[in-house]
């Protein structure tokens, strides 16, 4: 009898311990872009631990389908994610792709990334001014994936792939300099563009319909429309 009720007891415990936990953590479903979705078409979901307490920041945890981690960290926002502090983040497999330093969602600090293989690929410094709101990357070191290593105190060829958008050139005291050549998988467009210390100074993109646009900055071509610049 006794034995029974101890049984119900720690029942009743681990119940109200679940019950706890789901009351205090949130999960939304993302889509390949990020953006929020139903259960059915998510490609990742997102759990958000201490979402109903009160916090400076809020634990933030990204699974693939497979129930394996995609990425962790800290967000400053628990409703609209505002990476602040170490983010690891991990290949399909579980195993680790990058760990990037962040400062009020912006880059800053020292990022090291691995190829799924587990042989290192990069190491970069991000440097982040809340000042004048510019951010800069540095490419120190850089292997391809042969284990060839390419750059060297930030000089060499640099070839990376972020997302949808895969790009090579040169890199000179860890900043792109002079012809890098592209493609945007996402927008179906391959691009050229021409950087001066790591500043976009002109670049051409064409689409898939052969239709050129010439841009003269980062935002123009992140837009895909002309700037209007005061006299």
């Amino acid at each position: 009898m006794k034995k029974s009720i101890f049984i119900v007891f720690l029942f009743l415990i681990s119940a109200n311990l679940f019950a706890q936990i789901n009351m205090v953590s949130k999960k939304i479903f993302l889509d390949s872009l990020n953006h929020e979705t139903t259960p059915e078409n998510c490609v990742y979901t997102r759990v958000i631990t201490n979402y109903s307490q009160k916090s400076v920041r809020y634990v933030v945890t990204d699974f693939y389908k497979n129930g394996r981690k995609k990425m962790t960290g800290a967000t400053l926002d628990r409703d609209n994610l505002k990476k602040d502090g170490e983010f690891i983040y991990y290949y399909k497999n579980g195993a680790k792709e990058a760990v990037v330093n962040y400062s009020e969602d912006h880059k800053s600090g020292k990022e090291i990334n691995w190829y799924e293989n587990q042989s290192k690929k990069s190491e970069k410094q991000n440097i982040w001014d809340p000042k004048t709101k510019k951010s800069q990357t540095l490419i120190l070191n850089f292997w391809d994936s042969d284990k060839t290593q390419t750059v060297t105190d930030g000089n060499g060829e640099y070839e990376e792939t972020d997302g949808f958008i895969t790009q090579k050139g040169v890199v000179k005291d860890g900043l792109k300099q002079g012809i890098w050549q592209g493609n945007d998988l996402l927008h179906k467009t391959s691009f050229t563009d021409n950087y001066d210390r790591g500043i976009l100074i002109s670049g051409i993109s064409i689409d898939e319909n052969n239709i050129k646009f010439a841009y003269s900055s980062l935002s123009e071509k992140q837009t895909g429309k002309k700037i209007q610049k005061s006299k």
